[in-house]
């Protein structure tokens, strides 16, 4: 008798605990604007992580060290997941502010403390009650689409304080796109890439003396001489010359005032007055 009373007092319970949580879903209504409380978030954040069988939850991903695959799972975030979960991974989008449950963050530590088999299996199949629909997988050729967006969504992570002080290195030792710098590597694609226009655009005439095409002593309204020229930008068909004047690259102030002179001595036509307001 004894457990028979034990099941009907459990029941009972459960039924009354239905009967306040029905009660309390329908004061609050069925909503999407509202945020779940912390309290369900984490209850259906075990519910999802027991789901997961545990062979799955155990696989590695086999494209670790692939990049090419690191690219394909990039593009395919971008492309296909950004709606939702933001090109950065916050979820912090109109559609996944507004599901119910919230997108979650990529870039946290909940979501990177998963193994590589429960992003896979999430991925792949989706989560039940939510915004998360079943991958791609089911409709490509590979299933090393769903790998290749585990990859991606691993570089999502927080930087440690080791890897951020190796990041804040390689920056403060950087070189522009070109100089000699990258030579030391790349001799082959340097030697031709010094060689084209875009690579000879901007030219220092202390280094490449015929760089100046132009003959300045027949220049009428500003006069200068070769060794004022700090750097000469553009090619045979248009060039413009920079002089360095007090630690700034400028104009002169000659040339300043010859274009003022003959803005001022122009006729008083509509077309000329906002040349010369600009002046003024």
């Amino acid at each position: 008798m004894r457990p028979l009373k034990a099941v009907l007092l459990t029941l009972i319970l459960i039924a009354i605990a239905a009967v306040f949580l029905l009660a309390l879903a329908v004061h609050h209504g069925f909503r999407a604007s509202t945020t779940p409380p912390s309290w369900e978030a984490h209850i259906a954040r075990t519910i999802r992580n027991a789901a997961i069988p545990s062979h799955e939850s155990q696989l590695k991903n086999p494209l670790t060290k692939d990049s090419r695959a690191l690219q394909q799972g990039r593009d395919t975030f971008l492309t296909r997941r950004s709606i939702c979960h933001g090109i950065d991974g916050s979820g912090r989008t109109p559609v996944g502010a507004n599901l119910y449950p919230r997108v979650p963050d990529l870039r946290s530590s909940t979501t990177q403390h998963l193994t590589d088999g429960d992003l896979h299996y999430i991925i792949e199949n989706g989560v039940q009650l939510t915004g998360m629909p079943a991958g791609i997988a089911h409709h490509a050729a590979s299933a090393d689409d769903t790998w290749s967006l585990v990859s991606f969504i691993r570089t999502l992570r927080a930087t440690s304080t080791d890897e951020h002080k190796v990041q804040s290195a390689t920056l403060a030792s950087a070189h522009y796109s070109g100089s000699t710098a990258c030579a030391k590597c790349h001799a082959a694609i340097y030697d031709r890439w010094k060689k084209t226009p875009m690579a000879n655009v901007v030219l220092d005439p202390r280094e490449h003396p015929d760089a100046i095409t132009a003959d300045p002593a027949h220049n009428p309204v500003s006069p200068f001489a070769p060794t004022d020229v700090a750097f000469v930008y553009g090619s045979l068909w248009k060039q413009r010359y920079f002089v360095k004047l007090r630690r700034r690259l400028r104009p002169s102030r000659r040339a300043m005032e010859l274009r003022a002179a003959q803005v001022a001595s122009l006729p008083r036509r509509p077309e000329n007055r906002l040349v010369d307001r600009r002046l003024s």
